[in-house]
């Protein structure tokens, strides 16, 4: 069966420094970096820029939220659509204008996150399926969450590598074989968590994603 591509991947960039823009109106912020080739979007303290502009594969200028206009610039992300499935691939769940199917490794990221969020028992079909990282969304951050991810992604592979199992046309770069966690922070203010998952699919092809919570 088709799937749509329901995620959007998009590649964190390095960033090395930040001003102020001196004398621009509203207030914007030089960012300094490697390679703004590609840049599709730039969050400040975790809030899209409404407008921003690249000058260089090093230089951009990006206005800042007004909503935060008169706040302290404490995290800016430069983030690229240029995507490398890597570590440093960030992905957020969006239909997008332009549809198109989901194939290969990610389409198996696609299946085992929605898998990993979903919540147990809320698919009467399916009442085992769910590893129930959506219950973390919005949330307090406990001492806990570590385990708990950790359960959440193991759940989710068994659960998966089953009910493929069964299913004798999947490709098998779409069969999952393995799913990895190889990073986990936790945000400073315990509001937000940030963890990134390796999936190995039966052809031997790797994706990652960060996903955060």
């Amino acid at each position: 069966m088709d799937s749509i591509q329901v995620i959007r991947l998009l590649d964190l960039l390095a960033v090395n420094s930040i001003s102020n823009a001196v004398g621009v109106h509203p207030r914007s912020i030089v960012v300094q970096g490697t390679d703004f080739t590609s840049v599709e979007q730039v969050l400040i303290n975790g809030m899209v820029s409404p407008e921003f502009v690249v000058y260089s594969p090093t230089r951009l200028v990006a206005e800042v939220p007004g909503s935060i206009s008169d706040s302290i610039v404490t995290d800016v992300a430069v983030l690229s659509n240029a995507i490398t499935l890597t570590e440093r691939s960030l992905v957020e769940f969006t239909l997008g204008t332009r549809p198109k199917k989901a194939t290969g490794i990610i389409r198996l990221l696609q299946v085992f996150l929605r898998q990993l969020l979903r919540t147990p028992g809320s698919n009467l079909f399916h009442p085992r399926s769910g590893g129930g990282m959506l219950r973390r969304v919005g949330g307090n951050i406990s001492n806990s969450a570590a385990a708990d991810i950790a359960v959440a992604v193991s759940s989710t592979k068994n659960y998966i590598v089953g009910a493929q199992s069964s299913e004798q046309r999947i490709p098998p770069g779409e069969r999952l074989l393995s799913a990895e966690i190889s990073g986990l922070t936790v945000d400073p203010s315990n509001t937000s968590i940030y963890v990134t998952i390796v999936l190995t699919s039966h052809s031997g092809k790797r994706g990652a994603a960060t996903l955060t919570a």
